[in-house]
């Protein structure tokens, strides 16, 4: 059975899905779930867990918006299928230097290339695997509501 997955849908619908995380209402989900996984890091693991939970989530959120800047971008020059390779290695690439940062923060005081690659490479196809996994909205995404003065 095939269907359109999250991913594949976000290159058709890239706008009105940056306009709802954009909103108040995108905003304050994912502020809540951030927030949630810090304080129970915290709370569970100690201090050092909860900032190793926050670095996490920082590399997981831009590596998020590389995955669907890319499959966005990849659309609109009518290269979105067949291209997931490519599509990964760039957006990896990207996430190298916060990789790098995030696992010197650990206490990996000089990570290598392999490790800092292994990582990037890990978040990006976990992330794309995830997304091509949901499927696309039946519904478009709403839009907020604007108002006019």
């Amino acid at each position: 059975m095939s269907f359109k997955s999250f991913l594949s849908a976000v290159g058709h619908d890239f706008t009105a899905v940056f306009h709802w995380l954009g909103s108040p209402q995108g905003q304050a989900a994912v502020t809540a779930g951030e927030t949630a996984a810090v304080v129970i890091g915290t709370a569970t693991g100690g201090p050092a867990t909860g900032v190793a939970i926050s670095g996490v989530e920082g590399l997981i959120n831009i590596g998020l918006k590389g995955v669907l800047n890319m499959e966005a971008s990849a659309a609109a020059v009518g290269a979105q299928s067949g291209t997931g390779a490519q599509k990964a290695v760039a957006v990896a690439a990207t996430l190298e230097p916060q990789v790098f940062a995030l696992l010197q923060q650990l206490g990996i005081k000089n990570p290598t290339v392999d490790q800092v690659q292994t990582v990037a490479n890990a978040v990006t196809n976990g992330l794309a695997g995830i997304l091509n996994a949901i499927p696309a909205p039946v519904a478009s995404v709403p839009q907020p509501a604007t108002t006019t003065a």
